[in-house]
């Protein structure tokens, strides 16, 4: 048995699940992978000699269990990557950790309207509501490059968790054809150019759950 385990959801769906494997993967962690299937007969069962919540994602790391994505994504930079998860520059690190908060928090039409589903490819309408939703993440991802992004690709130059936490809403922005200014545009592309998040999207479109089943999202 490893000493890092990460207990995810269906890779097709479970969108939350995406942000620590992605920074474990980033960052060459290895880790033992442990994938439950979501909306189940039996998934409360198999989930619940490793998640309090019952839900996905979660951490173990010898005796200590973490879960909820963005408190696993924090414990991994603090724990096992001696705090390079964020940018070191206090200003940027800050700047990183509110709009993660702010992805991890709000944009409750986006969760609902347009759920992560790697096999989607469809051009879909959204409400005034998303809209507004999807215009404060292109002005994040806009205005945080156009701050912090002048040494690589990524919102701060250099891959962090900040990209973690976004990667699913780029899955779910080219899933449905969101309409997106061109910095930001930009930057969606990136992280789908991801080998791990093109990986990643392969074995979701792989999986042969039946599409019908309902979306729940889990932190």
């Amino acid at each position: 048995m490893k000493d890092v385990r990460l207990v995810i959801g269906n890779k097709n769906y479970s969108s939350w699940s995406l942000c620590p494997w992605l920074l474990l993967k980033m960052f060459d962690v290895d880790f033992e992978e442990i994938q439950i299937a979501l909306y189940q007969d039996n998934t409360a069962e198999k989930l619940g000699p490793y998640s309090p919540s019952l839900k996905v994602p979660v951490l173990l790391h010898r005796e200590v269990t973490v879960w909820d994505s963005l408190s696993i994504c924090e414990y991994i930079s603090e724990e096992l990557l001696g705090g390079a998860g964020w940018p070191g520059n206090p200003k940027r690190k800050s700047n990183a950790r509110s709009i993660c908060a702010e992805m991890h928090s709000e944009f409750p039409h986006l969760k609902k309207d347009w759920p992560m589903n790697c096999k989607a490819s469809y051009r879909l309408l959204p409400s005034d509501a998303l809209v507004n939703e999807i215009a404060r993440i292109d002005a994040i991802w806009s205005c945080t490059r156009r701050r912090f992004g002048e040494t690589g690709n990524y919102l701060f130059g250099r891959f962090s968790i900040a990209d973690c936490m976004f990667a699913p809403v780029a899955v779910c922005f080219d899933a449905y054809g969101a309409e997106l200014s061109s910095d930001a545009y930009t930057y969606m592309q990136t992280l789908l150019d991801n080998p791990f998040v093109q990986k990643w999207i392969t074995e979701g479109r792989r999986e042969k759950e039946p599409l019908s089943i309902a979306y729940a999202s889990n932190a």
